[in-house]
């Protein structure tokens, strides 16, 4: 798949690059500095010096922010930065990162700002310090987005923060009500991530409603979870039906989509990330393969019409809307079985 390897490395760049943080204290009176982004603790320093600490109750907190000035009074600041070849963003919230942002197109790291900083929303909306394209697919954008809501809300609010998992969108809605605030999913990340999902979200969840206003932290019973792997199991088996199977073996699928989508590939046709198509590493263009997710029964036909994936351990790449109708577009990866089609 030549320039598409960035796609099927997707996951592996996220759990090395964002997985190597430092774990989060709720104690702590020190900034959280993540270290695999570089110049996070040097811009740290810059914004809020050695007197400022980290503020523990709402008294605390608001005594601290009436003694700071310029981008210290701003309850949300943004620290731009790559994530592997992608442009990210973190998203901080009182010193503590809350979640990083990861663009879906490699073509787009072009470094957006000469010295690592801290930016407040108004100042990247005024264009200080750097570019950014206002849409969905700039990861800074996004981050500036959140940041704006959780801007607008009163500490009162904290105790409405709440966890919801949407079966429709794969992902996790962080929620203060009815208002979304925002989504974790493969490209909105915990930054000192637990490589657990489920848990990442319940704390980035924990974590805002603490920053907010001290509200007590929720528990997985609390909260609307993904539903666990048993549970999926024992739906309906959604298979395709399909004619004679000619081979079949498993393995881990991933997928890729919104970085690639009209570009070239392999087999000179342009890619559709909404069309069923899949990548593999041998089978001829053209061939028709019926991929199940083993996690929960549902399968899909596809087409091979490109190469890859070049990780050891997987042995098909999906199309996103492939991954979408067998439900792995949260995960980001799964255990398939893959039969070929005669």
């Amino acid at each position: 798949m030549n320039q598409q390897l960035w796609s099927s490395l997707t996951a592996t760049v996220l759990s090395t690059a964002l997985s190597a943080a430092v774990p989060y204290n709720v104690n702590a009176s020190e900034p959280v500095v993540p270290v695999g982004i570089e110049g996070t603790e040097a811009a740290l320093a810059e914004l809020y010096g050695d007197s400022v600490y980290l503020a523990q109750t709402a008294e605390e907190i608001a005594a601290s922010d009436s003694q700071i000035s310029g981008n210290r009074g701003s309850l949300t600041t943004i620290f731009p930065h790559a994530v592997g070849e992608s442009q990210g963003a973190t998203l901080y919230v009182r010193r503590i990162p809350l979640l990083t942002f990861v663009g879906t197109d490699s073509a787009n790291v072009a470094a957006k700002s000469l010295t690592p900083s801290f930016l407040t929303p108004e100042q990247i909306r005024q264009g200080q310090g750097l570019q950014v394209n206002q849409s969905n697919e700039d990861p800074v954008w996004r981050a500036t987005l959140v940041a704006d809501r959780i801007n607008q809300m009163s500490p009162e609010e904290a105790s409405s923060i709440t966890l919801a998992w949407n079966a429709e969108q794969e992902a996790y809605i962080i929620k203060a009500g009815e208002t979304e605030l925002v989504r974790v999913d493969r490209q909105t990340q915990l930054p000192d991530s637990t490589e657990n999902w489920d848990q990442d979200a319940l704390q980035a969840t924990n974590r805002l409603r603490r920053l907010v206003g001290g509200a007590a932290p929720l528990s997985a019973g609390d909260v609307q979870m993904r539903p666990t792997r048993a549970a999926r199991s024992v739906r309906p088996a959604q298979r395709v039906a399909v004619g004679r199977i000619n081979g079949q073996y498993q393995g881990m699928a991933s997928w890729y989509g919104p970085g690639f989508h009209g570009r070239r590939s392999a087999s000179g046709e342009r890619f559709n990330q909404n069309a069923l198509t899949a990548a593999h590493r041998t089978l001829p263009f053209g061939t028709q393969v019926r991929v199940t997710n083993l996690n929960n029964g549902r399968s899909v036909v596809v087409r091979i019409n490109d190469r890859g994936p070049f990780i050891r351990g997987r042995i098909i790449d999906l199309s996103r809307g492939a991954a979408s109708a067998i439900g792995m577009l949260g995960s980001g990866v799964a255990p398939v079985q893959v039969e070929v089609i005669d």
